[in-house]
């Protein structure tokens, strides 16, 4: 597939907007990806494979660009075109507005920014000081100078601001209140967000007039990589005095509905969840794990109405939380996620709401 036909894609699923048509056509990925990226694990060089490469980089897929350490665990990436597209529909840019991205990667984002409403209004914050270097020389190359500054972005750029819109280009939990002081009221703050139960979804908030909030719903299901200082850490714990029961609900409702799972995530934001193969268990059965670093669950998917299909650990009975979220959930006529919201303060009070933010979840 060519730029060109990629870009027609897009356009034909709605994900490209009309207004952004000519910047994505003009502004290939291919400028912005490093020469070594990570394909079904294993390293595809643009020196010795460029056929292979060129797929890939015209194709519609996350292209991880860079590990941690001797792991094969993805640091940074560049983003499915279709989400890239989907996420500069919402964020609505418009000329003259000033941009703060936080998340610079490869520059791709930043150069199709500087390319729609001119490098003088985005600035960039990249956390790893290597990729800001390579995305501001890759950005230079194409004739586009936006202000990349190798810094944490979580903190914003109080030199630059107040900015209309903010995006984020990795997965939060908790969205810091120095991004909605640097917001112009009314401006937008386009995040991805998600809790260790459920990563994720597109958040879209809109900064109050006194500036001491921002509100918005959810609007797209996606998931990314977790910004490094609010990756989930799954903690420790002792699984002791089992106590066994039937589950009330098929745990596979669980893992297979994304929707019923952010819900679940937004209700009980300090769960982490997994799927796992017990062969050591003398079901010898897939299970989901649930647990928040003291207390432990697991329901197993066969047999799950049996009468030692869950084991619960610790102080707080999980497996009876999730069963009463999901509950909620499908009572409530099984809301997909564009109809949850979130609400965020300065002090740092984040309300997840239902339909409207007066609608706060249990």
């Amino acid at each position: 597939m060519t730029w060109d036909r990629l870009t027609d894609a897009l356009r034909e699923s709605g994900a490209l907007s009309a207004d952004w048509e000519k910047t994505f056509r003009t502004t290939p990925r291919d400028l912005f990806t490093p020469n070594r990226i990570l394909s079904e694990g294993k390293w595809v060089d643009r020196t010795e494979q460029p056929d292979n490469w060129a797929e890939l980089v015209t194709s519609d897929l996350a292209l991880v660009t860079q590990v941690y350490d001797k792991t094969e665990t993805p640091s940074s990436s560049s983003s499915m075109p279709t989400v890239v597209a989907q996420m500069l529909r919402h964020l609505d840019v418009a000329e003259g507005m000033r941009v703060l991205e936080v998340g610079t990667g490869t520059g791709w984002t930043a150069g199709l920014l500087s390319r729609q409403i001119g490098a003088d209004n985005v600035t960039s914050v990249e956390v790893d000081p290597d990729l800001a270097s390579q995305a501001r020389y890759r950005l230079y190359a194409a004739d586009l100078r936006p202000t990349v500054i190798a810094g944490d972005g979580t903190l914003g750029h109080p030199k630059g601001a107040p900015f209309d819109r903010v995006h984020f280009t990795a997965a939060v939990q908790r969205l810091p209140s120095s991004i909605i002081e640097q917001t112009a009221p009314g401006g937008v703050i386009l995040v991805p967000y998600g809790t260790p139960f459920c990563n994720g979804a597109l958040l879209r908030l809109t900064v109050a007039e006194d500036g001491q909030s921002a509100s918005g719903p959810f609007v797209e299901d996606v998931s990314f990589m977790w910004v490094r200082d609010q990756h989930p850490d799954s903690g420790d714990f002792d699984i002791e005095d089992i106590r066994r029961s039937a589950s009330g609900i098929d745990p596979a409702d669980v893992a297979e509905q994304t929707h019923a799972a952010f819900a679940i995530g937004l209700r009980i934001p300090d769960l982490f969840r997994q799927n796992v193969w017990a062969g050591y268990d003398r079901f010898g059965t897939g299970r989901t794990e649930i647990w928040d670093g003291v207390s432990y669950a697991h329901c197993r998917f066969a047999d799950w109405d049996g009468q030692h299909a869950v084991s619960q650990s610790g102080p707080r009975n999980l497996w009876d939380e999730v069963t009463a979220a999901y509950d909620w959930w499908v009572r409530n006529d099984k809301p997909g996620l564009t109809r949850l919201g979130m609400t965020v303060t300065v002090s740092g009070e984040h309300r997840p709401w239902l339909d409207d933010p007066a609608n706060a979840l249990p």
